[in-house]
């Protein structure tokens, strides 16, 4: 009988490392097919066994690739209970469950849950490993990037600086991790518009790229999408645009394939470039681009391709193709229900969409009525202290203004610029926004004193932060030049106008 059990053992552990070449070749429908193929023969032969959790987590893995989260998170949890079932409740396999089911709902934007989980497998690890091995610092990254997302930018920065630290210690001064975490930094200092910092932070990851792994490298290539997505926040297109082709070019030639996900991200962020310039026809086509590969890859329904989709309906908007534009954002928000919670950020952000879509089209209550809803879930998730509360109220107070309340409006962007300040300082493009939202107000009811007075100081504090050739700078000329020429003040008006 025990040899039958062993026999069994071992044909199910090579259906498993069939299924891990199977995923490290891409075709994952065989993979969870000779996944499912083990988990059946483990229930019927062998019964709860360790390797019937190792099977059922692998394929969770494997919905969780091809964004099948639905199906997933019921195999986790079931994958945790055999294990703590089985096994000492301070077993690594416990701990790699935690992680993973951590991971998991960082996906759904449940960031309460995944802090939770990822503290509970850190404790574990640290029993088995000690305070300074690579797998706590990755866990570390990991929670400083949920700090990241709800916006706890100085919680985030000291976590990243632990991992960056231990990295150093572990692997030495120069080394791929140390890079990783580098970028990290570099990611929450351009959050916080700390453009000069990052830009250091990005330049010396890059640099550590290159003397490790060579010129030649994939991971070189992410270093010149992080800079090109830096530079684009600056309104630095040009610098973006060339460094993004070079994270193309590179990414094509060192994954061999032209089908891959990283092509796809670097596509969608080009295209995203090209936007923000005004090349609609070059933005078009290369989210085309995107989408399609991402089709290719995962099928027709995946978050990848709801991403590529929202992103062409995104330049649809910007050309004022507004009935297109609701479409494809339609397309994008059919995907994500399928598999996120009704309070994930991305389906908050596909409301938010079709709430500008609405105003556009002058139905402001529809509109109206989105806002309030998603003002809602934001504090409920995040609290009113929050970047997307934020902004959800600043576009609330745009509705007011469309609307001739203009008491209304001003009392929301004060607060939004109230709020921005306490989460990102004096000093930030945020606030640069705000001002110019309340500087028309203000000139919206002929107080053409304070409107002046608000646009010179956003001017001072704009051309500091962007640099001079920004476009945000010029817009505010445009605006000064406005209120000149509403006042007659044609000659200081026409000095300005672009």
């Amino acid at each position: 009988m025990k040899n039958n059990i062993y026999q069994t053992l071992e044909q199910i552990n090579q259906l498993n490392r069939e299924v891990v070449r199977l995923a490290g070749k891409g075709e994952i429908e065989q993979a969870i097919s000779t996944t499912q193929e083990a988990i059946k023969l483990t229930r019927e032969k062998v019964g709860e066994h360790k390797v019937l959790a190792d099977s059922l987590n692998n394929l969770a893995e494997l919905y969780r690739i091809q964004g099948n989260y639905a199906d997933a998170q019921p195999l986790l949890i079931e994958t945790l209970e055999i294990r703590k079932r089985l096994l000492e409740e301070t077993h690594p396999d416990i701990a790699q469950s935690l992680n993973n089911l951590a991971a998991f709902y960082v996906i759904q934007g449940n960031y309460s849950e995944a802090e939770n989980y990822f503290f509970k497998a850190l404790h574990l690890w640290k029993i088995h490993l000690g305070e300074e091995h690579e797998d706590i610092a990755t866990i570390l990254s990991n929670i400083a990037e949920v700090y990241r997302e709800q916006g706890r930018y100085r919680e985030s920065e000291q976590m990243h600086f632990q991992t960056l630290n231990m990295r150093k210690s572990l692997f030495g001064d120069e080394h791929p991790e140390v890079a990783q975490s580098l970028d990290s930094l570099a990611t929450i200092y351009e959050n916080q518009a700390r453009y000069q910092e990052s830009e250091t932070m990005h330049l010396q990851a890059l640099a550590m790229r290159k003397k490790c792994l060579g010129e030649e490298h994939w991971l070189v290539g992410v270093s010149f999408n992080n800079l090109a997505s830096l530079y684009n926040s600056q309104g630095r297109f040009s610098e973006a645009e060339d460094y993004y082709t070079q994270a193309l070019e590179l990414c094509k030639k060192c994954l061999g394939n032209e089908e891959h996900p990283h092509i796809a991200t670097i596509l969608n962020n080009l295209g995203d470039t090209y936007k923000e310039q005004g090349h609609y026809a070059d933005a078009e086509k290369t989210h085309l681009q995107a989408l399609a590969i991402r089709k290719t890859i995962f099928g027709e329904e995946h978050l990848e391709v709801a991403q590529s989709l929202s992103n062409l309906a995104d330049v649809y908007l910007f050309q004022g193709l507004y009935l297109k534009a609701e479409q494809v954002y339609q397309q994008a928000y059919e995907i994500r229900k399928l598999f996120l919670n009704p309070e994930h950020p991305d389906i908050i952000k596909n409301l938010h969409n079709f709430a500008v879509i609405y105003i556009y089209k002058g139905s402001y209550q529809a509109a109206k009525s989105i806002y309030l809803k998603t003002l809602s879930i934001y504090e409920k998730i995040h609290g009113t202290n929050h970047p997307d509360y934020a902004d959800n109220l600043d576009h609330l107070a745009l509705v007011y203004l469309k609307q001739g309340n203009y008491s209304q409006a001003e009392q929301k962007y004060l607060t939004v610029l109230a709020i921005r300040k306490n989460i990102f300082g004096e000093e930030h493009p945020d606030i640069i926004e705000s001002l110019n939202r309340i500087a028309e107000i203000y000139r919206l009811q002929g107080r053409y004193a304070q409107v002046e007075a608000i646009h010179k100081e956003n001017y001072r504090l704009a051309k500091r932060l962007l640099g001079e050739m920004h476009p945000d700078v010029a817009g505010i000329l445009n605006s000064l030049a406005v209120l000149y020429d509403a006042q007659f003040k044609y000659a200081e008006a026409e000095k300005l106008f672009i």
